[in-house]
């Protein structure tokens, strides 16, 4: 059986990007810090104790106040269940922090391969083939490996959903059961997700086609059907969690408390654009009475309830501040793309390479991360135009639109840093990508034929 050349050099490409994945691993041994600590500890705490407790108590107040003790296991849900049980599945058969970082490199085997086949599917061998390659040789993508995160994971899932979607993958109703049950952990991992279903039926939608006006009622119906089946599959797997919320914070939490804690540290009179303790916000509701229950115990859930809407009423009365402050994050978090790879990989790890070595490779990260993101946004600006112009084009470029203000709106209303964008990359990839072949294509006067990438 003869192997095709491009099978070939996929294959190439996935052995690239593998090798310089475990090469990352090996040289820079990070240690789990700040919030990936607490995904660490959490996932020990489920495997050994059968609790979801970290070690310290509390991990979102930095010192003791009246009515909270930083040592106190009082009950949580702050920190979404997803990306901890994943981590106690792995360490159940290998516990070490090697055994999750390994998977991490499978993991962007899956991103390189996803990369591949929806830049084929949409537009062509070649462009598959780049944006895999991109993704194999793209520093962040590398360095993230050897953290134990969830952006990795999560760009996994999204990839895998989205190619189980775009090869139309089953029957209409077995793949959104599939993509349900998908769309459940990704929410458990990232519970911004949860406003899955509504982005489904956009892309049910428009996986129809063009449609009559005349025939919009069965095409309506169908996409119903399957965002209705996507829905129920993923509750189904939420809704464990949410039980176990319900039994221990007295109070109906589907997933996580992290939202209002997030809107209440962004959202107040000092906010920056960027993170600050709970503690500094003005007449933190933390130094109060007002996060206690009627016995004069801290509950969790209305604590976070109370700051979400303490948030909101800021935010209400404050609209101008609230614009320019959205604003703020996404300039914090797009222009310093790159430049949290020290703080998250290399602060607290054992490097085996040359300390000089170490300035260099950051700003390898900024550079890449740099030109990735503004080529993308331009990307995304032209498509934009043309979206809005209701111009005819490829399905691809309506999923990276679809994602790219998705992943934007999100960075605007929670909260400014460059670790946020990783989930925009795949898409912002695609982009560069698709410029490339274009600008490539106008050089050398030929249209390569690939009508699939062309904006009529």
């Amino acid at each position: 059986m003869r192997i095709s050349r491009s099978l070939v050099w996929l294959l190439g490409i996935l052995l690239l990007g593998t090798v310089l994945r475990l090469v990352w691993v090996y040289e820079v041994n990070t240690q789990p810090v700040y919030d990936f600590k607490r995904y660490h500890d959490l996932a020990m705490s489920v495997l050994h104790h059968g609790t979801y407790e970290i070690p310290e108590g509390l991990d979102y107040i930095k010192a003791d106040t009246p009515y909270i003790k930083t040592g106190v296991h009082y009950p949580t849900a702050f920190r979404p269940p997803g990306y901890p049980l994943f981590l106690a599945a792995i360490y159940a058969v290998w516990p070490n922090i090697l055994a999750a970082k390994l998977v991490n490199v499978a993991l962007g085997v899956v991103w390189m391969a996803g990369m591949y086949l929806l830049g084929k599917r949409f537009f062509g061998e070649k462009a598959g083939l780049w944006a895999a390659f991109i993704t194999a040789i793209f520093p962040p993508a590398i360095s993230y490996t050897s953290v134990i995160s969830t952006e990795i994971l999560s760009v996994a899932l999204v990839l895998v959903i989205l190619c189980i979607h775009a090869y139309k993958i089953g029957s209409l109703w077995l793949r959104s059961l599939i993509l349900g049950l998908l769309t459940g952990f990704l929410v458990l991992v990232k519970p911004y997700y949860e406003v899955f279903p509504v982005i489904y039926f956009i892309l049910l939608w428009w996986q129809q086609g063009e449609t009559k006006w005349a025939d919009w009622k069965p095409r309506l119906k169908k996409c119903l059907l399957g965002t209705v089946m996507l829905a129920v599959a993923m509750a189904a797997v939420i809704a464990p969690w949410s039980v176990r919320n319900y039994k221990v914070l007295d109070r109906f939490v589907p997933i996580s408390t992290n939202g209002g804690f997030v809107l209440y540290i962004n959202n107040n009179d000092l906010a920056a654009g960027k993170y600050m303790d709970a503690l500094k916000v003005p007449n933190s509701i933390f130094l109060t009475d007002r996060i206690l229950d009627d016995q004069g115990t801290y509950n969790e859930a209305d604590a976070m309830k109370l700051a979400g809407k303490e948030a909101k009423s800021w935010m209400w009365h404050h609209p101008r501040e609230t614009l320019f402050l959205g604003i703020t994050r996404l300039a914090l978090s797009y222009s310093q793309v790159g430049t949290e790879i020290w703080e998250w990989t290399m602060s607290k790890a054992t490097l085996r390479f040359d300390q000089s070595w170490v300035n260099p490779t950051i700003q390898v990260h900024r550079l890449a991360s740099t030109l990735i993101v503004g080529g993308g946004l331009m990307y995304a600006t032209l498509i934009l135009w043309q979206f809005a112009r209701r111009r005819p084009m490829n399905p691809l470029h309506k999923v990276n639109l679809l994602f790219i203000a998705f992943y934007t709106a999100v960075i605007f209303a929670s909260e400014g840093q460059p670790r946020y964008t990783f989930v925009l990359f795949p898409f912002l990839i695609f982009g560069v990508v698709w410029l490339g072949t274009r600008l490539t294509a106008a050089m050398l006067g030929d249209s390569d034929g690939e009508s699939d990438a062309v904006l009529d």
